[in-house]
């Protein structure tokens, strides 16, 4: 009788050393080869190294939750767990955080992304800067084009599906020049809008946008008529206020440098609108979303408050970060031809590491910094996994 994870292991242990010396090559269906070593657990699948084993599911489950967390995390877990079964596993020190240089990331991004790859990803972060955005599109244009975009987005915030298509039945988004209110309240009335419409028909019937925290039917039914008989476009967008982000209302109204309609402050509703309603241009209307550029005198200004914060109440940094984000967010779209599969894998992959290193930081093994977050988790599921493998009982009769 012998061990079925006896088995198993020897199997798994001989690919990864023909995996490790370069000898598995991946090759997909219009001939592009992976040369680089960043695709182990795709390699083990389809070498149906397991294939015959009962254990099977039970190693795919676990090497595809590591995958998951840090690229070829599956191929440590597997080391670990081998050493585990003879019984010399030497855990790292995890708790020893190193933060790392560039030079640090640009060393291990080299192990899994080829050159042409590795260069782009470094003319983007010296484009973007390291707190941005990348968002890669597939296009068919002919070459790789980067555009860069500083615009705050106030995202969650829903124009009233009763006049949504006035703007958004062919489109989810749309720039416009506006003439803009918020109310931080409920809109009751469509008459206290009144200055609203006298305002646009002064601007060639320029649409209206009004912020508030909700309103009702009837009042959404009298500015559907009305937009009939004055052919003046009118949105409403409505902000409830939510413990989960109690902030979002009056930071969006900063930002725009608008001043707020409030009931307490006791003048009529009507009144404060007229004094306080503000044209603004190019706007990014989107279906539950605000874009626009911010002032950067403005955007400076809360993005210090906000560090402030953080420092005096480090209990609520998660949410003041959230906070800076979207004040002034910055994002890099770019488009690469949908012919240069290959780039485009090693980009995703090169995000994915940059901002697991960005949270988690480096460790020093034996004078080469690596991922902290990758022996974190290759540690922690080898030792769940082979505590719960060494339970599930397996047995080979072998003939002759």
């Amino acid at each position: 009788m012998i061990n079925q994870l006896t088995i198993d292991l020897l199997k798994i242990n001989k690919f990864i050393t023909q995996f490790e010396n370069g000898k598995i090559k991946l090759v997909d269906y219009i001939g592009n080869v992976y040369s680089k070593n960043n695709n182990f657990f795709y390699k083990m699948i389809l070498s149906k190294v397991l294939d015959t084993s009962p254990l099977r599911p039970f190693f795919v489950d676990w090497l595809a939750e590591t995958e998951k967390i840090f690229p070829n995390c599956s191929l440590l877990l597997l080391k670990n767990l081998y050493q585990l079964y003879l019984g010399n596993y030497q855990p790292v020190e995890l708790n020893k955080r190193v933060i790392g240089k560039r030079a640090d990331l640009i060393s291990l991004l080299s192990q899994y992304i080829d050159q042409n790859s590795l260069e782009l990803f470094t003319t983007l972060l010296d484009v973007a800067g390291s707190d941005s955005l990348i968002n890669i599109v597939n296009t068919a244009n002919a070459k790789i084009e980067i555009q860069k975009e500083n615009l705050t987005k106030f995202e969650k915030i829903k124009c009233h599906e009763e006049l949504s298509n006035i703007l958004f039945s062919n489109q989810s988004k749309s720039k416009r020049d506006i003439i803009f209110v918020a109310i931080d309240g409920f809109l009751e009335r469509d008459t206290d809008l009144q200055s609203l419409y006298e305002e646009s028909q002064q601007n060639q019937n320029k649409m209206i946008v009004v912020l508030c925290r909700g309103t009702n039917l009837q009042c959404i039914s009298q500015i559907k008529r009305n937009i009939v008989y004055t052919k003046i476009p009118a949105l409403i967008y409505e902000c409830p206020f939510t413990n989960e982000d109690p902030s979002k209302f009056e930071d969006l109204c900063k930002c725009l440098g608008v001043d707020i309609v409030r009931i307490e402050d006791g003048d009529p509703v009507i009144l404060q609108i007229k004094r306080k309603l503000k044209k603004l241009e190019n706007v990014i209307l989107g279906v539950d979303s605000i874009q626009f550029i911010c002032d950067n005198d403005i955007s400076q200004n809360m993005i210090v408050e906000l560090n402030d914060l953080i420092t005096k109440k480090p209990e609520y940094s998660e949410y003041l970060i959230l906070r800076k984000k979207r004040i002034k967010s910055k994002k890099v779209n770019i488009f690469i031809p949908k012919n240069k599969k290959n780039l485009t894998n090693d980009l995703k992959t090169a995000i994915f590491i940059y901002n697991s290193i960005s949270k988690y930081g480096f460790l020093e093994i034996e004078g080469n910094r690596v991922p902290r977050q990758l022996y974190y988790v290759a540690d922690e599921y080898a030792r769940s996994f082979y505590d719960k493998i060494k339970q599930v009982s397996v047995t080979i009769n072998l003939k002759n």
